[in-house]
Parts: C-alpha cells; structure tokens; sequence
C-alpha cells in the first residue's frame, strides 16, 4: 500500500486537529513536482557581491537576463538559497 493510500484510508472519522496533525508526521503532505525537460531551474549567483535574501528584484532581472529574451518563470517555490548566497527559479526558463 502506498503512503498516499494509506493517508486517504485514515480521513475518514478522525478531526480536523487530529487530521492536521496525522497527515503532517507521515508525510501524506504533496511535494514540489520536479522539473523536467527543458524546466531545469534556474540559479542566479553575484560573483562580486553574494545576494542576500531581500534582493529579490536583483535576483529576478539576472534570472531574465540569464533566460535571454524569453525570461524566466516564475513559481510559488522561487526561493533565496542562504547556503550558496544563490537565487533559484525551479520553473527554468519560460
């Protein structure tokens, strides 16, 4: 039985709390999808001065000037990654 079996099986007759708090411990929470195809993300770095997570903006003009003429898409999960100092645009180039 899968995960996602599993969950589902388990709605039935419990509450709201209980509920929450049942399908956020297992994992029966949906995921990112993962990119494919011509999708692969985008990350945008700062060689001479790192990006910090409130240039959002700066981020996205180099992400579209990376992407070239077509621009980058836009997500809900465009992210700052702290770790590399680096933007990050898994939806790749539109």
């Amino acid at each position: 039985m899968t995960p996602a079996a599993a969950c589902s099986g388990l709605r039935a007759g419990l509450s709201p709390v209980v509920l929450t708090l049942f399908l956020v411990g297992p994992g029966c929470v949906a995921t990112q999808p993962a990119a494919v195809g011509a999708e692969a993300e985008v990350r945008v770095t700062r060689a001479d001065q790192p990006f910090q997570q409130w240039d959002g903006a700066a981020g996205r003009k180099a992400a579209d000037a990376q992407c070239g003429g077509r621009g980058v898409k836009t997500t809900i999960y465009d992210r700052f990654d702290a770790a590399t100092s680096a933007w990050v645009y898994p939806g790749g180039c539109a």
